[in-house]
């Protein structure tokens, strides 16, 4: 005879096993749930009849599919089969839809129509509600009315890969006409395929395929002109020039692309690019006190053939003077003198005014190490040069760097002489931990200053550091991608060295126990896929000071 069963009881046992179920799993890759994607689930499980049904509880059978609208929202098509038997072949009908002899085997296939909710769609774990309408088949038949059935229940995902899970529900089926409640418990597979990622999600946590698709996917923007727009005054000497945000394609960068105008009169000019760059320079110079109109049409493309989303476009007004003035040297990373180089270290210049980049290549731009030349590429992008070498710095070497007078200015300009810079490498040495991390938010906004919290948590570390005179540090640190990336060294540079002066004046910590380097942009903790996005998380996780215990 069949056992009265408990609905809260089912749920409650169910959920243990859930629970122990996915703690007794390995970790899962980086998985979530993609908007636009399908999901195909077969399953199977244990359906429990009401008691007044008289049948025999049975196994259940059957397959979802499911397309997820959103990354939360989801609508699925279902369909079980139950093949069960009259339970009590004594018993005596009394009502519709209960079962007796002589009826021996009684088959129920129900579909219905459902929508998920996943209440977490990020991580490998998406637990969900669930609700819907369909129909029920019994043969024989309980009567002869329609079987509808209004369904609801809970479940949840757990993703072994990115695109394969194990899932299991706990469901109630109830056969509205006539008030039955088959509560089913299932359990099955998930296929995944297609949807879009997250543009936020990390890429290390990405597939390969992936990868490529989050790195190319992303829309070229202008984020540099000269003359910027709406400027006065420009020398009619002057180029007019744009920087994208990301490496373009150069054959798509022509004068049909690139076009300059004054008034309804085409000017006659040369475009030229460079990686991330184009250059439009007149056949002469401007007129003066003209107004002229800049266009890049969405015809220029990226390396992967992305174009730009719209065609950008600016004015300038020319002014009265001829720009004759030299362009000078700002600032370098690494410092002229410095000894603490890493030996991953780009090798950058900021120029007084923006730069011609066609002017800035292996010949203009040239790293020694005593006699032999280091090779490299040289990268340019408005008033900054950028010299990254093939392979690592050495240990511990000195290195000279030089910009040649053939760096020239958008006028023309060069450099009034050579400019020469040296530095010396440096390989830290191995980190045992992590004694503290500071976040971006224990600096003030784009400063090296250290905020109140930054210097607590600093003030909370002095106490052991004192307590451990031999113990020595290593503080390293980090930008993020937003900003030139000779402007990220500095900073990354400044707010290491802050960290430094705060342990020696505050806390009283030798000076020969520090030792300080950054790293710019160049090891980030996430993968940024928009550097523009200042405050999205992949950002806000790469700027970061870390300072860490070294090796005696």
């Amino acid at each position: 005879m069949k056992k009265k069963y408990s609905l809260a009881l089912i749920m409650k046992n169910v959920i243990t096993v859930l629970v122990l179920w996915v703690l007794a799993l390995p970790m899962a890759v980086q998985a979530e749930i993609k908007a636009g994607s399908f999901e195909v689930s077969p399953f199977i499980g244990f359906n429990l009849f009401e008691k007044r049904q008289n049948l025999e509880d049975a196994p259940v059978y059957g397959g979802r599919f499911c397309y997820n609208i959103t990354e939360h929202f989801g609508v699925e098509a279902s369909g079980e089969f139950v093949q069960s038997h009259v339970d009590d072949k004594t018993a005596v009908f009394d009502k519709e839809g209960k079962f007796t002899s002589p009826t021996a085997g009684v088959s129920v296939t129900t579909y219905h129509l459902d929508l998920l909710y996943h209440l977490i769609a990020e991580g490998k774990f998406n637990p969900f509600v669930v609700a819907g309408y369909g129909a029920a088949s019994y043969d024989p038949k309980i009567n002869n009315k329609n079987m509808s059935i209004v369904d609801f229940g809970i479940g949840a995902k757990y993703w072994l890969y990115d695109n394969l899970a194990l899932r299991a529900d706990l469901r109630d089926n109830l056969v509205y006409e006539d008030n039955i409640n088959n509560v089913q418990a299932t359990v099955g597979i998930v296929v995944s395929f297609g949807g879009k990622i997250k543009k936020n999600r990390a890429l290390s946590d990405a597939s390969p395929a992936e990868s490529a698709e989050l790195a190319d996917s992303t829309v070229p923007e202008i984020v540099f002109t000269s003359p910027s727009n709406g400027a006065s005054k420009v020398s009619v000497n002057q180029k007019a020039y744009v920087a994208f945000s990301k490496e373009m394609n150069q054959s798509t960068l022509t004068r049909s692309t690139f076009t300059v105008m004054q008034g309804s009169n085409p000017i006659a000019g040369e475009v030229t690019s460079t990686d991330a760059t184009a250059t439009f320079t007149p056949d002469r110079n401007f007129e003066r006190g003209k107004l002229y109109t800049v266009l890049v049409t969405d015809g220029a493309k990226d390396s992967s053939g992305t174009p730009l989303a719209l065609s950008y476009e600016w004015r300038f007004t020319t002014g009265d003077v001829t720009d004759t003035m030299a362009p000078t040297v700002a600032f370098t990373t690494p410092a002229n003198g410095a000894t603490a180089a890493p030996i991953k270290q780009k090798i950058n210049v900021a120029f007084s005014e923006v730069m011609d980049p066609g002017t800035l290549n292996s010949k203009t731009f040239i790293v020694m190490q005593g006699e032999q030349s280091i090779p490299g590429k040289v990268t340019a992008a408005a008033a900054n040069a950028t010299f990254t070498t093939t392979g690592d710095l050495a240990t511990g070497m000195p290195y000279t760097a030089t910009i040649t007078t053939g760096a020239k200015d958008l006028a023309g300009n060069p450099l009034a002489q050579d400019y020469v810079w040296s530095f010396t490498s440096y390989a830290p040495p191995k980190a045992l931990s992590t004694l503290v991390s500071l976040q971006n938010s224990h600096f003030d906004y784009n400063s090296s200053a250290i905020s109140e919290n930054g210097r607590t948590i600093l003030d909370n570390n002095i106490v052991g550091l004192k307590n451990n005179p031999a113990m020595k540090l290593l503080v390293s640190g980090y930008t993020s991608a937003s900003g030139t990336p000779e402007y990220n060294q500095g900073l990354s540079e400044r707010r290491a060295e802050a960290v430094k002066a705060y342990l020696i004046t505050a806390g009283g910590i030798d000076a020969q126990r520090i030792t300080t380097i950054g790293y710019g942009e160049a090891h980030p903790a996430q993968f940024e896929i928009d550097p523009s996005d200042r405050l999205s998380p992949a950002a806000l996780a790469n700027m970061r000071v870390v300072v860490e215990i070294l090796e005696k």
